[in-house]
């Protein structure tokens, strides 16, 4: 019996690694890769040619077993990954009820801490590998464009979700990273990977606050707002220690050197979304740091101001 493999939300992210496991399945017998998504002229471009990823090395068109909207003409998913934005994510789930079964391994790729336990709280008795992306892309229809080939997904399990790591579950993740592995998708397999999710969360969620509210470029910000930007760091880790999540003395430079990282003329998508007046991640990026931290009786007072200001702008 084949393994069904569902991705749900082919943009950048979701368009890159599920083109790259359905370009590798379309000779297989074994594996079957679905696409889950949004009705509209991407959608139609997938049916009717495939997906065209590129990349400095890629020029392919990948053709899943099926690309649809109804998720009712879907197989029962043995493994689904959710690759829609982080607002999207309980939606996302209600709409793929029919094809979730105990038994299907789900594999989350939004941005926010808060998914994967929401995604828990709705699969109790779901396997969750929740998932780590280092890529930048974009969407156009029909097409997936990344700027490098060093992309890296991690992923793994989560002892701060509810799942008991058994034999089986050992052996059926091993089993999707080598498929990864085989299809050209550089990847790392985590028995842990709450470190990784917050290690991307620390450099994230202040690039994406200072981002938004200044309405510039990461590397403009560090250049012109280099003291406010520490100050969100310095916030975000001292919500990090009062959580008991780090106790490294240094997490601040290890959150702007994770920044230095990113190209000096990139945004965030949060802040992207914001400028086309688009459904932001601002909750889960901004509001989540600003909730925890009154959860811990600690002070964000830049986080506040910035949420407090970026919501107003939205709402006008």
């Amino acid at each position: 019996m084949a393994t069904n493999i569902i991705i749900s939300g082919i943009g950048a992210i979701g368009g890159y690694y599920g083109g790259m496991l359905a370009a590798y399945a379309q000779n297989l017998q074994s594996v079957n890769v679905y696409f889950f998504m949004r009705e509209g002229e991407h959608l139609k471009s997938v049916q009717e040619k495939g997906l065209h990823l590129l990349s400095p090395s890629i020029d392919l068109h990948a053709k899943p077993r099926l690309a649809t909207a109804d998720s009712h003409l879907l197989p029962q998913a043995d493994y689904l990954f959710l690759a829609t934005k982080s607002y999207n994510a309980r939606e996302n789930l209600e709409q793929l009820t029919s094809v979730i079964t105990p038994q299907t391994i789900v594999i989350p790729m939004h941005n926010g801490l808060d998914i994967p336990p929401m995604i828990q709280e709705v699969l109790p008795d779901n396997l969750i590998l929740p998932a780590v992306c280092h890529i930048t892309g974009r969407r156009s229809r029909g097409t997936i464009s990344v700027r490098s080939d060093n992309n890296l997904l991690k992923f793994g399990s989560d002892s701060t979700l509810a799942h008991a790591i058994t034999s089986e579950v050992i052996e059926r993740s091993e089993w999707l990273y080598t498929l990864l592995k085989a299809s050209g998708i550089k990847c790392r397999l985590y028995r842990e990977m709450a470190p990784y999710l917050r290690e991307k969360y620390l450099m994230l969620s202040p690039s994406a606050v200072a981002t938004a509210y200044f309405d510039i470029p990461i590397g403009i910000v560090q250049n012109e707002h280099e003291l406010e930007f520490r100050a969100l760091l310095k916030e975000i880790a001292n919500l990090y220690r009062a959580a008991g999540w780090e106790n490294d003395p240094f997490l601040e430079e290890k959150g702007y050197d994770l920044v230095l990282k990113m190209p000096r003329e990139a945004t965030t998508s949060m802040h992207s979304d914001i400028l086309a007046n688009n459904q932001s991640e601002i909750e889960s990026l901004v509001g989540y740091v600003v909730r925890m931290a009154e959860h811990y009786n600690i002070e964000v007072p830049l986080y506040k101001k910035m949420y407090q200001t970026l919501l107003e702008r939205i709402k006008r």
